[in-house]
């Protein structure tokens, strides 16, 4: 989650965004999958690729975790339940929960997309090994216009160096020594 955080704000600030949004950015973005919280661990923690209904049962975290976070007064909560709920539409418009695209998407939503995808990428899950950075960066490259903000892809290949340097600040429980 921290690292999703630093790469939201890191890219946020290269996007536009004054210091004090990307701050704020920076504080709500480690929530964008609280929704989580109300899916299945069996589904989580599965090894393997989902099937259909697993996959339905999974987008529904995006909603949920707008919909919790979204009952606070609180302006970082409220920018974290716009985040938990736009995180995982795409730039076609063929995401979820809603379908936007484009512009459509609140820019913290597309930044979050792009930094939560970055770490996932990069990193070992219970499904699959972590991606190369070469393969991460093509990844983000084919993706462009289709999955992510072209200006936010041409952002990540821009500052590629700055990104895995300031992920590697932040390494997984599992590898602290």
């Amino acid at each position: 989650m921290r690292r999703v955080a630093e790469v939201a704000a890191f890219l946020g600030a290269r996007a536009g965004l004054d210091p004090q949004e990307a701050q704020r950015l920076r504080r709500a973005a480690p929530l964008h999958d609280v929704g989580k919280v109300a899916i299945s661990d069996a589904i989580l923690a599965k090894p393997a690729r989902l099937d259909a209904d697993e996959f339905e049962q999974m987008k529904r975290h995006a909603a949920l975790g707008a919909e919790l976070l979204g009952r606070s007064r609180r302006p970082v909560l409220q920018l974290a339940a716009l985040i938990a709920g736009t995180h995982h539409e795409r730039w076609d418009g063929t995401g979820y929960p809603e379908g936007l695209a484009k512009e459509a998407i609140p820019l913290v939503g597309r930044l979050v997309a792009v930094a939560d995808v970055f770490d996932a990428l990069l990193s070992r899950r219970c499904y699959k090994e972590p991606w190369s950075a070469d393969e991460t960066i093509a990844y983000f490259q084919a993706e462009r216009g289709g999955h992510f903000d072209p200006a936010l892809v041409d952002l990540v290949v821009a500052h590629r160096d700055e990104l895995l340097d300031l992920r590697s600040r932040y390494p997984d429980q599992d590898q602290k020594s």
